[in-house]
């Protein structure tokens, strides 16, 4: 696995930063410090995707409950 040598933090030299690498800083000082001096990715959030799959697997769910016109599980613990 190569590891990614461009852009990483030397003392002695004046560290270069993009636009990107200013914004990940104002985001996260703590990812910054670990891509930038350690070499070390920031994790990816999870998909949109997968957001709109569970809202619609619910909104279906809860439909067929309203046609039924019955409560849900959830609904008779309350």
């Amino acid at each position: 696995m190569a590891f990614k040598k461009r852009n990483l933090f030397k003392p002695d030299e004046t560290l270069k930063l993009s636009r990107s690498g200013v914004e990940l800083f104002m985001n996260c000082q703590k990812c910054f410090y670990l891509e930038r001096k350690l070499n070390v990715k920031a994790l990816s959030g999870f998909p949109f995707n997968l957001n709109s799959a569970v809202d619609e697997l619910l909104k279906n769910e809860f439909d067929g409950y309203r046609e039924q016109k019955k409560a849900t599980s959830l609904h008779e613990r309350y």
